[in-house]
């Protein structure tokens, strides 16, 4: 399987602009855009995501050979890869990061990461925005979840460099080690070797949720039971794809 190479940015409007562009382009997989900051940052179904200097920003461009039925749990690897690296790279307990369906990684504090799946002229952009470091003009961010910072949880002193974009590219090369090697998985064995991981470490494992459609209608309210095999979120015995819905 051929190696990813990382190129790396000052400021950017999007790193997933970078990608899809390459994907148009017609570059091979294993394009990674880093960037130290972005002005135009977006998460999954578009939503604005902050990006100070401060932060990991990554997209990566994939063309996986794979089933159609097999591509919506690509995202679930992804944040299993995400979190199995944060916990290596700021030296936390298995127990201290969670994933959130279908890809949100959370700690107690709040959202570490998150992850946005687009697919785009026959491959697939993947992006993955961290918090590594609280923003020294932090501002006000929208949404559910209230910003984590990796730095402030880790236990082997990244809090501490003296330099925070080495400790930043520290963190995003942890996770591309990771997901490659997943991600090779993933195309060889489909989503079913991580379903026990995922449901392991799933946030949402056994709390009572309501699941609404993109027109905001609640299609499945229940205590969630775990994920299956393709990915959808149980909800009592109600199968739901994360393509299709979202966790109110």
């Amino acid at each position: 399987m051929q190696m990813y190479r990382i190129e790396r940015f000052d400021t950017v409007v999007s790193t997933n602009e970078l990608v899809k562009h390459g994907l148009e382009m017609g570059y091979d997989e294993g394009l990674v855009c880093r960037a130290a900051e972005q002005v135009g940052g977006y998460g999954r179904q578009g939503r604005t995501w902050s990006s100070p200097r401060g932060g990991l920003y990554q997209s990566v461009l994939l063309r996986p050979d794979v089933p159609a039925g097999q591509l919506p749990t690509l995202g679930l690897v992804v944040a299993l890869s995400v979190r199995r690296a944060l916990l290596s790279a700021a030296a936390l307990m298995s127990d201290e990061v969670q994933v959130k369906w279908p890809n949100d990684v959370m700690c107690a504090e709040g959202k570490l990461a998150g992850i946005s799946m687009e697919k785009h002229a026959d491959g697939v952009c993947v992006g993955i925005g961290v918090n590594v470091w609280r923003p020294a003009d932090e501002q006000p961010v929208g949404g559910k979840n209230t910003p984590a910072y990796v730095s402030e949880i880790a236990r082997n002193g990244l809090d501490q460099a003296a330099d925070r974009q080495s400790a930043i590219d520290f963190v995003g090369d942890e996770v591309m080690a990771v997901l490659w090697q997943r991600y090779a998985q993933w195309q060889r064995e489909g989503f079913a070797p991580f379903v026990d991981e995922y449901n392991a470490c799933n946030a949402l494992s056994g709390k009572q949720v309501d699941i609404a459609d993109r027109n905001g209608n609640v299609v499945a309210s229940g205590p969630v039971t775990g994920v299956n095999a393709d990915g959808s979120l149980l909800v009592g015995d109600c199968p739901v794809s994360s393509g299709e819905a979202h966790v109110l």
